[in-house]
């Protein structure tokens, strides 16, 4: 079976879905008895616009063991999963793919062509280490286990209601992929030839919830988070976005580039800010001090419900 390669008009009609609940399967923090880890996965619970309930795992995470311990003791049931959907192609987002296309008998699996080329991050003295899709759950190795791959550039409807952004146009004048030092370099093979990687598999959930408005779910947004909710916004055609749950790729940012960001949320009436993973402490505090009511602390074990109000917000 080989992966398809799916083209879809950036016009969309967005459906409104009826409910969604968020539970955050992997994080760098862990507040109960789930553990934590550098990586990061979302289970989405949701009633689709015709009533139908629907899963969907939004990427899987770093480390496998402590990511199927964490869905054990959450007593997740991936027998009736839909597909899985993975933000971009590094290896803290994708190292339990296969085991969750086992465990279903295969299923669809969403992602942008270039998830999984091979990646390098590199130093000045010249070592390299692989940043990628880890051995074992590449896209040779759902295939065999029957998962249907899908790669797509452009927005595209995975469940009714439910949109991937595709790839996000970069629009902002400050919005970079990387903090990198100067010894730093990220690499990845395309067509053969290495260059410099921009990470522009880097992908978001979206979807429009009744009663409450859009909410974005995102796994690093190296595109930068103000390009990813833009681009969500313009697909729908929103006025605002009610929530954001996910990485924001604000660690080792410049005090500058994260005041930017912070100062740049605000035009979008965000209601829920949920940072996590990638986020760092410094960026998470600002956030949670400039939009206070409408944070909500991340962590593995974490349950959001789009319709209810976190009686616990901050720990």
């Amino acid at each position: 079976m080989s992966p398809k390669t799916l083209l879809r008009s950036e016009f969309v009609v967005v459906a409104l879905i009826q409910d969604l609940k968020i539970t955050t399967l992997a994080d760098k923090l862990a507040l109960t008895e789930c553990l934590g880890q550098w990586g990061l996965s979302f289970l989405l619970e949701l009633e689709d616009v015709r009533g139908c309930r629907r899963k969907i795992i939004f990427d899987t995470g770093m480390h496998r063991a402590s990511l199927l311990y964490n869905m054990k003791q959450l007593k997740v049931n991936l027998c009736d999963l839909d597909c899985v959907v993975i933000s971009h192609g590094h290896n803290d987002h994708t190292s339990s793919t296969v085991e969750i296309a086992k465990a279903t008998g295969g299923l669809k699996v969403y992602a942008h062509p270039h998830a999984f080329l091979p990646r390098f991050r590199k130093n000045r003295a010249g070592n390299q280490r692989e940043d990628g899709v880890p051995k074992g759950e590449r896209l040779e190795d759902l295939e065999r286990v029957g998962a249907e791959v899908i790669l797509n550039t452009q927005p595209t409807e995975i469940l009714p209601g439910v949109w991937i952004t595709g790839q996000i146009q970069r629009l902002s004048s400050f919005e970079c992929a990387f903090a990198l030092s100067r010894d730093e370099r990220f690499t990845i093979i395309v067509d053969g030839q290495e260059i410099d990687d921009q990470i522009l598999d880097d992908q978001a959930l979206w979807t429009d919830i009744q009663e409450v408005g859009p909410f974005v779910i995102t796994g690093c947004a190296h595109a930068g988070i103000l390009n990813t909710l833009l681009q969500v916004q313009r697909l729908g055609k929103f006025k605002r976005i009610h929530g954001l749950i996910g990485g924001t790729h604000l660690i080792k940012r410049s005090e500058q580039y994260i005041k930017q960001t912070v100062e740049g949320l605000g035009q979008f009436g965000l209601e829920l800010i949920s940072p996590c993973h990638c986020t760092g402490f410094k960026a998470a505090v600002k956030l949670w001090r400039t939009y206070g009511s409408a944070f909500v602390q991340n962590f593995s074990g974490r349950v959001i419900e789009a319709k209810k109000r976190s009686e616990v917000r901050v720990f």
